[in-house]
């Protein structure tokens, strides 16, 4: 199993996001703890649901975005 469809099985929002699991991928390429990128993986793809879930390109998201991203981890 490649490395993408790993992380697309574990986060299968990623498999919509072709450039946040290329991203995510660079990261565990370079070595990170397992832990770490374990963290980055739940964290980007609860972003990726909430941009889904109010109707925003992650690529396009600005601060308001990210605003409403924050509110929803406190």
């Amino acid at each position: 199993m490649s490395g993408t469809a790993v992380l697309t099985e574990m986060w299968p929002v990623l498999g919509r996001h072709e450039q946040a699991a290329a991203w995510l991928m660079i990261w565990r390429d370079l070595g990170r703890a397992p832990r770490t990128n374990d963290a980055y993986g739940r964290g980007l793809a609860e972003y990726l649901l909430m941009c889904e879930r109010e109707g925003v390109d992650p690529d396009t998201a600005n601060r308001a975005h990210v605003a409403v991203y924050v509110r929803e981890l406190t």
